[in-house]
């Protein structure tokens, strides 16, 4: 399990090309809260809405396990 100052770490999910909440706000989310972020590259809004294995193995890796998204990490739709 990660933890970061005695609370499980976090993980933030966030669409280039969402309209509705902007890729620049899910950075700044991750940033205010120390979370990792996964970056994925799509115009829509969601990333959990189309399956996608990479989209899909990262969230069930951090949600079953608490493992964190690479530093980097970025998923194709």
């Amino acid at each position: 399990m990660s933890t970061t100052r005695g609370r499980t770490a976090l993980a933030v999910v966030s669409v280039t090309g969402d309209g509705l909440t902007p890729h620049e706000g899910g950075i700044n989310l991750a940033e205010t809260l120390g979370a990792r972020l996964l970056t994925v590259k799509r115009e829509q809004h969601g990333a959990t809405v189309v399956r996608n294995p990479c989209v899909d193995k990262v969230v069930a890796n951090y949600l079953i396990d608490l493992k964190l998204p690479d530093g980097n990490a970025s998923c194709f739709l």
